[in-house]
């Protein structure tokens, strides 16, 4: 029986030590590194003049002006390409968007990264984004992968 649950372990283990984690690398302005995993679902925001990094196990802050750039590395990371570009306008007061295919497509944050709950209609491959109900701001707005700011007066 212990024999058993030893080469379990070391079966385990093995198989472990063969797979490549997936590792989010934070470039600093004085040449080092620091390396999160990914498996830890770390999530970064820009809050101002830091960045903040929280996740289950950590929580980290670094002034935004240390933090050069982000790289992966590791395993397969599953981030694909987007998927295209999506067109939009601005039309009675609300944005209108062609070419979705789900409204799960569209994302709308607050610049320190806080999503916004809004309610998009979609009819066949054209989804609308009442205005009215985002306060007035500068958000981020995601459709497909792509990323762009819009102002609500």
């Amino acid at each position: 029986m212990i024999t058993k649950r030893l080469l379990f372990l070391f079966m385990v283990l093995c198989l472990a030590s063969g797979m490549k984690a997936q590792t989010l690398v934070l470039h600093h302005a004085n040449g080092t590194t620091t390396d999160v995993e990914l498996y830890t679902m770390p999530q970064v925001k820009f809050d101002g003049d830091r960045v903040l990094i929280t996740s289950t196990v950590l929580d980290m802050e670094y002034p935004k002006q240390d933090v050069l750039r982000f790289t992966y590395k590791g395993g397969a990371l599953g981030i694909s390409k987007p998927n295209g570009k999506v067109e939009y306008s601005k039309e009675n007061g609300q944005l209108v968007f062609h070419g979705i295919k789900s409204t799960g497509d569209i994302a709308v944050h607050t610049v320190k990264g806080i999503r916004v709950p809004v309610r998009i209609q979609l009819s066949g491959s054209t989804a609308t984004l009442p205005l009215s109900a985002i306060p007035s701001g500068v958000y981020l707005l995601t459709v497909n992968g792509r990323t762009s700011k819009f102002t609500k007066p």
